[in-house]
């Protein structure tokens, strides 16, 4: 138990507790130093864009020389994006620091859903992934908070070199759990075999129906995350507080730490079909509820209803994915549904940024809703095609 809590519990905390402040304040540093909301958009599309690209030769590569030395490497180059954000503030630094934060996230998160799922057997998929994504809100609602506490008593900068501290020590964690690679091809093989497509094209027409649906979750899911996570903190720069934002953001994490493990072991006893059939009904009636909201307390329990519902549909997503995927290919499968999400988190805020004007930063929830209507429609449809236990 004490060897779990330092090799899995410790990292994946501090990585969560990273990339949440990551997400949280960035584009309130950005904003602090008048760069506009325009700008901030394409600064995220900037580093949304680059992960895009190396989501899917991370999760190869990953299959053949660990999941952890990558994310070693990711956490390392985080350290010194992190330290750029809190040592200056002209737009070329800032235009630096999004490119090496769109390296370190690319080169991050396949790794890491694959090591996760490297824990599960046959019967706790659901299980495995609802305690990561306990442990993943945890970090995620905690840093917000721990953001706002070291803005008022220092700066909107500091937080950033305290993230920097942070990842480093996660990197050293992660650095020791490196396992060694028994070499059995030249390394510059593997690396050419990493960055070559074709194999995971034959990933994808391996089963073109059940892919398509998952990269459907996948897109959407990061639609709706990233409308929260991206929206709320201009909404407290721009329009209320920065704490107000921070309450927000927090909730939306909040219900992934109190229920991701009841609705993970749900997900091993019942249909997947009928949680995702919940969970986006949820989405959709909590979202509308929210664009009409006026108090905070109301916006907080829309926000909080909503979460619940895009918790589900993440868990039954990866749920599917281990069901559907060898061990061999999780890691190069999480690789292109990565892809998939960042190729959201590239769009949204661009899409946001652009019509902040015509329908504000809350209308972009009415759509979320829309989009979760057609999704619902969708999949419907597509589950049939999964031998799970529908």
């Amino acid at each position: 138990m004490k060897l779990r809590f330092i090799n899995y519990i410790v990292p994946v905390l501090l990585f969560s507790i990273i990339w949440g402040a990551v997400e949280f304040l960035v584009p309130v540093r950005y904003s602090e130093a008048h760069i506009s909301v325009t700008l901030v958009s394409i600064l995220f599309a900037i580093s949304s864009g680059l992960s895009l690209l190396l989501d899917i030769p991370a999760g190869k590569l990953s299959d053949r020389i660990g999941r952890e030395r990558l994310i070693t490497y990711s956490m390392f180059i985080a350290v010194v994006a992190l330290s750029i954000l809190y040592f200056s503030t002209s737009f070329l630094s800032f235009l630096i620091a999004a490119i090496l934060i769109g390296i370190a996230y690319g080169l991050n998160w396949s790794p890491l859903l694959a090591f996760v799922s490297d824990q599960a057997t046959t019967h706790n998929q659901g299980g495995v992934f609802g305690g990561f994504f306990m442990l993943d809100a945890f970090g995620e609602a905690f840093a917000p908070l721990l953001i706002v506490a070291l803005v008022l008593y220092t700066s909107i900068a500091f937080p950033f070199l305290a993230l920097a501290f942070t990842a480093l020590l996660c990197a050293l964690i992660f650095k020791r759990l490196v396992k060694p690679v028994h070499k059995t091809e030249p390394v510059s093989r593997t690396f050419s075999q990493s960055l070559s497509y074709s194999s995971s094209w034959r990933l994808i027409t391996k089963s073109i129906d059940k892919n398509i649906f998952l990269f459907a979750l996948g897109f959407f899911v990061a639609f709706f995350w990233q409308s929260v996570w991206f929206t709320q903190p201009l909404i407290g720069f721009y329009e209320h507080s920065l704490l107000d934002s921070a309450l927000i953001v927090v909730t939306f994490s909040f219900p992934a730490i109190l229920f991701s493990k009841l609705l993970g072991k749900l997900l091993d006893r019942i249909a997947e079909k009928r949680v995702f059939f919940y969970s986006i009904i949820l989405v959709i009636i909590s979202f509308i509820l929210f664009y009409f909201s006026t108090s905070l307390i109301t916006k907080i329990s829309f926000i909080f209803l909503a979460a619940i519902g895009v918790l589900g549909i993440r868990l039954v997503m990866n749920v599917l994915v281990v069901k559907t995927y060898r061990q061999d290919e999780r890691g190069e499968f999480f690789g292109i549904l990565e892809t998939i999400r960042d190729a959201s988190f590239a769009i949204t805020p661009l899409f946001i940024g652009f019509s902040y004007t015509t329908v504000g930063l809350n209308g972009i929830f009415i759509i979320n809703a829309c989009i979760a209507l057609l999704l619902l429609i969708f999949g419907l449809g597509l589950f049939k095609k999964f031998k799970t236990s529908l």
